[in-house]
């Protein structure tokens, strides 16, 4: 394999099972890269281990019936991932510890509805996710173009970076847009003009032979007039601003509202901080030792395990799955009370998440 990073393909049993695997398998061919698939089943209160296993082994066993296109020649299925949690913390704990190079994801929603469900799990995945998110909506961009709304900043250059990528590896046309205020464009026509040479000057900066390119400059709402462009288009990419795993962020309005309302398929691409990669060292090793205290409650050593789950809980107060953990490490030590606390706390920070404006 060229990439040995694997793209994490959060697949659903739902509408789009096979809108999802049609993308993934077209990217793992064109990237050259193994594929991870993640599974999430939702928590029970007060399961048996009897109970958990005969469902994983029922979901596994209806989502062999949709690998197939995983199994073709020329692509590597790593493995299946089917994990107890929350469908969002599922795929965003897997990306981080296969080290993804990219996350693929449905909407959530048919295709024929516009709008994103607040709170869904591919709006979460988008917020906090730290490598690229593929959200599907569309099925395959075949023949469509890839628009890439640009501006000056840096989050800009990055998502034109991956859309010239793609649109070459694709075999798409790009198209680029860069939106001007109604204003500017008022008092003389020299505005969308200007505008124009920018788009000209930025993509003189890339090497973008073999690929249709097309520029376009329109005056208006920026997401609005995103959203209009996206009509057109088989993929949208668009470059924000990095997420802190340690400090939560919101996507920046016009991104945010783009998203919302675009029914094509969309790429999400992080600007990352220099101080990135430090941050996801701390978060790496949260998430290990997460990975050692459940280990520990799953084979009944909840006594080794409340410490280090009450330093966990402590050093990350807004993961709801650590909390959860906890919370059953308390139940199984006897510690009724303080399980409860934990379980509200988790269920808070999972409603938290799911009503972000």
């Amino acid at each position: 394999m060229t990439n040995a990073r694997p793209l994490l393909v959060a697949l659903p049993l739902d509408h789009q099972t096979g809108d999802i695997l049609a993308i993934a398998a077209l990217l793992a061919r064109r990237l050259e890269a193994p594929v991870v698939v993640v599974h999430a089943i939702p928590p029970r209160r007060l399961e048996n281990d009897e109970g958990l296993a005969a469902r994983s082994a029922d979901a596994r066993r209806q989502l062999e019936q949709h690998l197939t296109p995983l199994r073709a020649p020329g692509i590597t299925l790593q493995e299946v991932v089917i994990q107890r949690g929350e469908p969002a913390e599922a795929v965003l704990t897997t990306a981080l510890r296969r080290s993804a190079q990219m996350i693929i994801s449905g909407g959530g929603r048919p295709s024929t509805v516009r709008r994103w469900v607040v709170g869904s799990v591919a709006e979460i995945i988008v917020r906090q996710s730290t490598v690229p998110v593929w959200i599907v909506r569309d099925g395959l961009p075949v023949g469509r173009p890839v628009l890439c709304p640009v501006d000056a900043s840096p989050e800009s250059k990055v998502g034109l970076e991956a859309a010239i990528r793609l649109a070459r590896l694709l075999e798409l046309p790009l198209r680029l847009l860069m939106v001007v205020a109604e204003e500017s464009s008022r008092p003389s026509t020299t505005a969308p003009t200007s505008a124009y040479e920018q788009l000209e000057a930025l993509i003189a900066n890339y090497d973008v032979e073999g690929i249709e390119v097309s520029l376009t400059v329109s005056a208006g709402d920026p997401a609005q007039r995103i959203v209009d462009a996206a009509d057109e288009a088989g993929l949208m990419i668009i470059g924000c601003k990095g997420y802190d795993p340690l400090l939560r962020e919101r996507l920046g309005p016009v991104t945010d509202r783009a998203l919302r309302f675009s029914h094509c398929n969309t790429l999400t691409i992080r600007h990352l901080s220099e101080k990135h990669y430090e941050r996801m060292q701390a978060v790496t090793r949260l998430a290990d030792l997460h990975e050692q205290a459940k280990a520990l409650v799953a084979d009944g050593r909840w006594a080794e395990a409340l410490p280090l789950l009450e330093g966990l809980a402590e050093q990350a107060p807004t993961n709801a799955e650590v909390q959860e953990t906890y919370a059953i490490a308390l139940e199984r030590a006897g510690k009724n009370v303080e399980a409860t606390s934990q379980h509200e706390l988790a269920r808070l920070i999972r409603a938290r998440l799911t009503t972000m404006p």
